[in-house]
C-alpha cells in the first residue's frame, strides 16, 4: 500500500465518479474537507484506491484487486485507535474480494439504505413539527461547539472535518443544548459539491424527546436556505433513523452492502 500525497488526490476524481457506493466519502476526502487519507497499490497506480476517513472507508476501482483488499483489511486491523469501521465496496464486484480478505471475527456484512430528498414532502412535514421540551434550546453549530464535542461527548464529529474553522465556514449543523451541554446534534458529515450528508446523534439521557427530529429539521432547513441538497443514509436495521428520514421528506432509493466492525 502506498499513501498518496494529498496534492495527488485530484487525479483520482474519475474513480469517485465511477462509484456505486461511498461517493460522498471519497468526495469529501478529495475536496479537502476532511483529514482523510488515500492509499493505492503502487505509487503510480490511479486505477485502484482505498479511501479512509475516520472509520469510513471505500475500496474504489473498476477491477477488484484481492491482494490490495487484503492489505487494506490488515491495515484496518492494526490501525491505532481504530475501534470501528464501515467499509463501502465501490461496486458489488468488490464484495467477494473483501470477504476473502476478512480475518476479523467482528466484521459483519450489513445493508445500508440510501435516500433521495423531496423538498415538497419536507415542507408538508413541517406543519406537524413538535416543540422542544422545556429546558432545551436549538442553536446553530459553530466552531466552538464542534471543538466542545471533540473534547467531550462526541469526539467523532470533530474528527470528520479538517478543522473547526472550515466547518463553521462551509458546513451546516445544529445542536440542541440543555444547560450549555450538547444533547443532540445533526451536521454535515460529508460534503460532495452541493450535497451535504447528515450525521445525527442524540446522547444518552436525552432520548425519545423529539430532539433528533428537531436537529434534523433544522439541518435540512439550513441546507435549503444555502441552496444545498441534504443527504441521508443509514443501516437498514436502524429503524429509528430510517423512520425519521422518511418522516422528513426522504424516500429510500437504493440499498447496498457494507462491511462493518462496531
Amino acid at each position: 500500500m502506498h499513501a498518496l500525497d494529498p496534492r495527488d488526490f485530484p487525479a483520482l476524481t474519475p474513480l469517485r465518479d465511477g462509484l456505486h457506493a461511498g461517493t460522498e466519502i471519497m468526495a469529501a476526502v478529495l475536496s479537502g474537507h476532511t483529514r482523510g487519507r488515500i492509499f493505492t497499490p503502487t505509487p503510480r497506480d490511479r486505477g485502484t484506491a482505498f479511501v479512509y476517513d475516520n472509520g469510513f472507508c471505500v475500496l474504489a476501482g473498476a477491477v477488484p484487486d484481492a491482494v490490495f483488499a487484503r492489505s487494506c483489511m490488515d491495515w484496518l486491523r492494526h490501525h491505532a485507535g481504530q475501534d470501528f469501521f464501515i467499509l463501502y465496496p465501490g461496486h458489488a464486484g468488490w464484495e467477494p474480494v473483501i470477504e476473502q480478505g476478512v480475518t476479523m471475527a467482528a466484521v459483519q456484512k450489513r445493508q445500508r439504505v440510501g435516500f433521495s430528498f423531496d423538498p415538497v414532502r419536507f415542507a408538508a412535514a413541517q406543519r406537524a413539527a413538535p416543540l422542544l421540551p422545556p429546558g432545551y434550546r436549538l442553536v446553530p453549530m459553530d466552531a466552538a461547539l464542534l471543538r466542545q464535542l471533540g473534547d467531550g461527548p462526541y469526539p467523532f464529529a470533530a474528527g470528520m472535518w479538517a478543522s473547526a474553522a472550515l466547518f463553521e465556514r462551509e458546513g451546516v449543523g445544529f445542536c440542541v443544548l440543555q444547560g450549555g451541554q450538547v444533547a443532540s446534534l445533526c451536521y454535515s458529515v460529508f460534503v460532495n459539491g452541493l450535497r451535504h450528508d447528515a450525521d445525527i446523534c442524540t446522547l444518552d439521557g436525552h432520548l425519545r424527546q423529539g430532539l433528533a427530529r428537531a436537529v434534523a429539521t433544522a439541518f435540512i432547513g439550513g441546507c435549503l436556505q444555502r441552496g444545498l441538497t441534504p443527504g441521508w443514509d443509514c443501516f437498514r436495521h436502524n429503524q429509528a433513523s430510517y423512520d425519521l428520514a422518511r418522516s422528513l421528506g426522504f424516500a429510500p432509493s437504493h440499498e447496498f452492502s457494507v462491511y462493518a466492525r462496531e
